[in-house]
């Protein structure tokens, strides 16, 4: 039985309210256990969706460029039908294998954090809207959120997925929600800062930093020591959290 740490219950109860209270997390590896871009862009390299960038090309650009990465398993995408990402995301979340095998490399299905998923409920239930910045498609990231969390399409900020004239997939440039692109994304539809944020890497910094200031921080990475540096070095005097990895994935 997972559960929300009493710690972090009792910090957001004592936060108050003031303009129109919001929450805002990271989705891969922090709301899940597992990343829903990359399982829905191995799935289409194993359908032979995907042609001339496979996923070693996307591992070794991750290792150069993560940004670059996260946008070319979308651009890669220009040209099929949409509703084959519909599919494929669908696929993956009803699954009843835990990984996608390809190219030596076992990539989990995405799973809830149960803890989320009873963070989320709670923040809710006490009036905090919760929204999600993510560098997947907004497309999958949407179809997961509203599948997993109940979040609505609409609360969802991934990178934009776009249509041709012929109604087929085609990705349109512009900045991610990756890094100081989440922070972005949040300031253009808000004029206050989220109470409550949540992410697993250091890119996620970001976001954490532009909490508000008596707001709550929760850190999902699995690396302790780099959580407890990040306490001890950036976040001295900020109500920051960790929520330690799930490995244990609850059945759905």
């Amino acid at each position: 039985m997972f559960t929300i740490p009493n710690e972090i219950i009792e910090k957001i109860s004592q936060l108050e309210f003031d303009e129109k209270p919001y929450a805002a997390f990271d989705l891969d590896n922090t709301l899940l256990v597992g990343d829903v871009g990359e399982a829905v862009f191995a799935s289409f390299i194993k359908k032979g969706l995907i042609q001339g960038f496979g996923w070693q090309d996307y591992q070794n650009l991750l290792y150069l460029n993560r940004e670059a990465a996260y946008v070319k398993v979308v651009e890669i995408m220009d040209g099929l039908e949409p509703e084959s990402l519909v599919k494929i995301t669908y696929e993956v979340l009803k699954s009843d294998q835990s990984h996608i095998d390809i190219n030596g490399d076992s990539i989990p299905y995405p799973r809830p954090n149960a803890i989320m998923q009873a963070l989320i409920l709670h923040l809710k239930a006490i009036g905090i809207d919760v929204f999600v910045v993510t560098a997947s498609n907004q497309e999958s990231a949407g179809i997961v959120c509203m599948e997993y969390f109940n979040i609505p399409s609409s609360n969802v900020f991934g990178i934009p997925v776009s249509y041709d004239s012929n109604g087929r997939l085609a990705y349109k440039p512009s900045e991610i929600p990756y890094g100081m692109g989440k922070v972005n994304v949040l300031k253009s539809k808000f004029s206050n800062k989220p109470l409550v944020t949540g992410g697993d890497g250091i890119w996620d910094t970001f976001l954490l930093d532009y909490t508000s200031d008596h707001g709550v921080r929760l850190w999902l990475g699995k690396d302790n020591q780099e959580y407890l540096k990040l306490k001890q070095e950036q976040y001295v005097d900020k109500n920051f959290y960790h929520i330690q990895y799930q490995q244990d994935i609850p059945e759905m």
